[in-house]
């Protein structure tokens, strides 16, 4: 063993003492690994070190950079210069006339190799777990992702079927950023668990380009909806790497993640010279349906437009046989038009339950801590960094998910105790049903499809009128022609000229070639007039004095103004709805700030729809009166709308048009949402309780196989399974807590605590304290690396 000398060092309770930093002696420099290691100590080099830096030192940092995310080596470097109080010979040579007492606590060669001996802790420390998880039959590449989120994953034998099977989220960030050319001499390659590939991302890059001209149908919607799935979005700005200058200053330029709805990240991709394009959404809802398989629900912030694109992507047969719905998350579905709501948003799609689908957001929110340490990083270290904080925060999220669970329920028991009352009470008085609040949807959502276009009905009855119309004019000129033939034919024996006879016999054929064009043409127009009928279903044709007849060809003269009324009725009716958000009593700051700013960007088609409108009006017989701009921006409900009164689709008459009725159509569909919470919290409430019971007996059957053939490894695990035990301790008291709420109707495990006074105390008990627990694991890690090394 080689004796090291660390004469800075002279009592334990200084706090260098936690955290050394030592100079090896030059003379032990070819043992001094060995040595180092036995000692707490690792190099910073892998031959002849001159630095070693502390196990705890190490691990000390380690932890606060899962915790801080923005804490840089540099800071953990200059603060430990300061508290060894290090001098720096380079410094005062440069600079001779600098008072030598004075001391320089900082150089870049001690930045570096910290880094360097930080980078081989985190690959020991990988390896270490890399040796638990193959121990505890956790070894599959896809592991991580199929039982890290133990509600969503630990599906149990014959609980009740659940529809989607996991609810996922998706959504980009260019916070993420990395120069181009950073740390080119670093070739390392980081084996990050989150990642996919980039060469299985860029397999989709020209699904769009390539598929762009069929039409194939969008994810769970129909055909309609496949073809104006993308109205809302036209104006949207997704996550983008800004100009072009800086896509090309940068090679990573953000990244792509999902994540299950209890917030543990399961995928990222790189986003790589580029802003949000397509590939990136489909690669990760391919990876999505590979891993979980069938009836996966996926929110996206351009799910209304992504359905089409999915649908018509190679992953379009795929995505509708296994099931994949698509929503869009609740906090940007607001800003999104009403059409897409009431088909995309989350209140609407009740099998989501109370679930936002915007945990991206919250991700990301963490996330951006890291990007002012990473931006000019070698890949490797971009990456270590970035898998390094979710991993952390995977951990956090493991740790809240009994409370996230208890939360949820009580926040479906309070929905289902306020609204319930006020829905009952509501049906009773107007003698309403379930099945008239599921119409009102839909009615509305067909009266915002009619207005975004001409109705099919409409389509065809023009149709049908120009066909009669050409009809008629190929009938009048055949008669025309036929007359004039026959007289010709009458006197063609009166003319006794040669010259004569020979002018009128040219004259007869070209009247006769007139003739046939004149039948052919009555026949075409015969033959369209009878297909129309045949499929339409129409036994007696419309005469010019019939009701039909007479209303479409009113309806062909006033055409262009009717489609100019229907698209300014649209946008207002539209506004008017989502600005009744916007001004509901409990909505968000930032939420009214988003509604408000997309509906400003809505109200240039506002602008452009009513000069359309009012360039038609005065040609009308009699002639509209024309709108003011201000005017129809300043309307605050219906009723204001003075075009409505005189509107075909009669919207002032449907009973979903008053507020009274749309709060409580609300109210409705929220109730349905906390009932199909309940569901789903009733199967990940067992989930995760009979995952607490599995893994305690995995860790010791694995433990107690390794005793006799690998003692290091069986001792890590006993000590991981302290750690997780202490945690999974949280979970059982919160667990507790769900089965005491008035209204739990899951199922409950054979012992379980009923006192109030009881489940509060054991959850006092049982609450780890941060600075032991993070003591004890300081401890142990010091002691593993030291046993894996040797």
């Amino acid at each position: 063993m080689v004796s090291l000398s660390v004469p800075h060092i002279v009592h334990r309770r200084r706090l260098a003492d936690y955290i050394p930093i030592c100079q090896v002696p030059q003379e032990h420099n070819q043992e001094a690994n060995v040595a180092l290691v036995r000692r707490g100590m690792l190099g910073c080099t892998p031959t002849q070190p001159r630095l070693a830096i502390g196990l705890r030192c190490l691990e000390f940092y380690h932890q606060l950079r899962r915790r801080q995310s923005s804490l840089s080596v540099q800071a953990m470097v200059k603060t430990l210069c300061s508290i060894h109080n290090v001098r720096s010979p380079r410094f005062m040579q440069r600079c001779p006339f600098t008072d030598k007492s004075r001391q320089v606590t900082y150089a870049q060669h001690l930045r570096d190799q910290f880094s360097a001996a930080f980078d081989v802790y985190l690959d020991i420390l990988r390896r270490v777990r890399t040796a638990t998880n193959l121990a505890l039959g956790r070894g599959s590449p896809d592991w991580r992702q199929k039982f890290g989120c133990p509600p969503c994953g630990n599906k149990q034998p014959n609980e009740r079927p659940l529809v989607p099977a996991r609810l996922h989220a998706m959504d980009g960030n260019n916070s993420l950023k990395r120069v181009e050319g950073s740390g080119h001499s670093d070739e390392r390659e980081f084996p990050s668990a989150y990642l996919i590939p980039p060469a299985e991302v860029n397999r989709y890059e020209n699904e769009v380009q390539a598929r762009s001209r069929t039409v194939g149908p969008a994810v769970h919607a129909t055909d309609e909806d496949a073809k104006d799935s993308a109205e809302c979005t036209k104006r949207w700005k997704a996550a983008n790497a800004g100009s072009e200058g800086s896509v090309r200053v940068f090679e990573q330029t953000g990244v792509f993640l999902c994540a299950c709805r209890h917030g543990i990240v399961e995928f990222i991709a790189e986003i790589r010279h580029s802003g949000e394009l397509a590939k990136y959404p489909l690669a990760t809802a391919a990876r999505v349906m590979k891993v979980y398989g069938k009836d996966q629900g996926v929110g996206h912030d351009i799910a209304c437009s992504f359905t089409a694109t999915i649908g018509n992507s190679s992953l379009g047969s795929q995505a509708r046989d296994l099931g994949l719905v698509l929503a869009v998350n609740a906090f940007h579905g607001h800003a999104h038009n009403r059409l897409c709501q009431l088909r995309f948003h989350p209140l609407y799609l009740k099998f989501l339950g109370l679930e936002d689908l915007e945990t991206c957001e919250r991700v990301f929110s963490a996330s951006n801590a890291v990007a002012r340490t990473i931006r000019f990083a070698s890949h490797f270290h971009w990456l270590q960094y970035i898998d390094l904080h979710f991993d952390q925060w995977d951990r956090d999220r493991y740790l809240e998910l009994s409370r996230f669970l208890y939360n949820n329920y009580r926040q479906a028991l309070s929905i289902m105790a306020e609204y319930t009352p006020i829905v009952e009470d509501y049906k009773a008085v107007n003698k309403l049903c379930d099945d008239d609040f599921e119409s009102w949807r839909n009615d509305e959502l067909a009266y915002l499809q009619r207005l975004v276009k001409e109705p099919e009905e409409d389509i065809s009855k023009v149709a049908y009128f120009e066909a009669l119309e050409a009809l008629n004019l190929a009938q009048e000129a055949w008669k025309k022609v036929s007359t004039t033939t026959q007289f010709l034919n009458l006197n063609t024996n009166t003319f006794n000229v040669r010259e004569q006879r020979d002018q009128n016999q040219a004259l007869a054929r070209a009247k006769v070639a007139q003739t046939t064009k004149a039948k052919n043409r009555l026949d075409v127009a015969m033959q369209a007039v009878e297909a129309i009928e045949h499929a339409l279903g129409i036994e007696e044709r419309w005469m010019p004095n019939s009701s039909e007849y007479v209303a479409t060809q009113l309806y062909v003269k006033n055409r262009r103004f009717i489609r100019a009324v229907d698209e300014l009725e649209r946008l207002v009716v539209q506004r008017l709805f989502e600005l009744s958000k916007a001004n509901l009593a409990g909505t968000g700051y930032k939420l009214r700030r988003q509604i408000s700013k997309h509906l400003v960007r809505r109200s240039e088609a506002i602008r452009t729809a009513l000069h359309r409108y009012n360039e038609l009006a005065p040609l009308q017989e009699p002639p509209r009166r024309t709108l003011a701009y201000n005017d129809v921006m300043a309307y605050g409900w219906l009723g204001e709308f003075e075009l409505l009164r005189h509107s075909s689709h009669a919207l002032l008459e449907k009973p979903w048009s008053s507020p009274v009725a749309r709060d409580i159509m609300v109210k409705y569909f929220k109730l349905q949402c906390a009932h199909a919470e309940i569901h789903r919290l009733n199967i990940e409430i067992p989930r995760l309780q009979q995952w607490l019971e599995d893994e305690d007996s995995s860790f010791e059957q694995a433990a107690s196989k390794l005793d006799d053939s690998n003692v290091l490894l069986a001792a890590e695990l006993r000590a991981q399974h302290g750690v997780q035990k202490r945690i999974n301790n949280v979970h059982r008291a919160w667990l507790a807590r769900i089965y005491i709420l008035p209204g739990y109707t899951g199922p409950r495990p054979a012992t379980v605590h009923t006192d109030n006074d009881n489940v509060a105390s054991e959850e006092v008990e049982v609450l780890p304290d941060e600075d032991d627990r993070a003591n004890d694991e300081a401890c142990r890690l010091e002691e593993t690396v030291a046993r894996m090394s040797l």
